[in-house]
């Protein structure tokens, strides 16, 4: 049964700039109109001029995706501290549209692929660093802690691929009063996943190697200072 992603996204992923807790410099989430409010709908998209890329643990890049959208909203923004959730992930690309979810398929030597990934997926940023945390609900509450990360990369190569993150995908956010953006750590340490379904042609691990700036329902860009 498919289920929906991280990577980032993983990546999600990679949407996890919305999380940005109690650090040793207490990190708020800002925009033009000040300080964002939880409740607030919260939108992340792949960095102008760069794409969410599945990699093996060697380094090859097997499925470009040349957008990436995620949605959510703030769940916690004040005392130095933040927590998000993502609500939809969509990763798409230039091939054909795909009878899986209606988004043009991403690209590369894997073949053209979709991408689902499971969601809702939590988002924080551990005190002390400017760093973030992605994966499922603990006990479908986020504020119960940050789960691992699954997501499916149906390919015309090798069929339907599912990986799990061996620990909540990581990475590292952009603080001081620009815009902020998230990097998710493409290693196999930091956002890792390996093959859990699929056949023989999938790889047996992977990761998703993206960047994401987030902005506000309005197009106000977010800033972490």
């Amino acid at each position: 049964m498919f289920k929906k992603i991280i990577l980032s996204c993983m990546a999600v992923a990679a949407f996890a700039a919305f999380v940005l807790p109690a650090s040793a410099s207490a990190v708020t989430l800002t925009d033009k109109a000040g300080t964002v409010k939880a409740g607030a709908k919260l939108l992340g998209n792949v960095v102008a001029g760069t794409e969410a890329t599945f990699v093996t643990t060697g380094g090859a890049g097997l499925v470009h995706c040349t957008t990436a959208d995620l949605n959510g909203k703030v769940l916690r923004n004040e005392g130095g501290v933040a927590e998000g959730t993502i609500s939809e992930a969509k990763f798409s690309g230039t091939g054909a549209v795909s009878a899986h979810n209606g988004l043009n398929e991403c690209t590369g030597s894997f073949g053209n692929a979709y991408i689902t990934v499971e969601l809702p997926m939590c988002l924080r940023a551990p005190a002390g660093a400017d760093t973030f945390e992605a994966g499922t609900e603990i006990n479908s509450k986020c504020s119960e802690g940050v789960g691992k990360a699954e997501f499916i990369i149906g390919s015309t190569t090798a069929g339907a691929c599912t990986y799990t993150s061996t620990n909540p995908v990581t990475g590292t956010f952009t603080t001081g009063g620009s815009v902020s953006t998230l990097t998710v750590n493409n290693t196999q340490a930091g956002s890792g996943s390996t093959l859990t379904s699929g056949g023989f042609l999938c790889p047996s691990s992977g990761q998703l190697k993206m960047s994401f700036q987030a902005s506000t329902e309005n197009g106000e860009q977010i800033f972490a200072s």
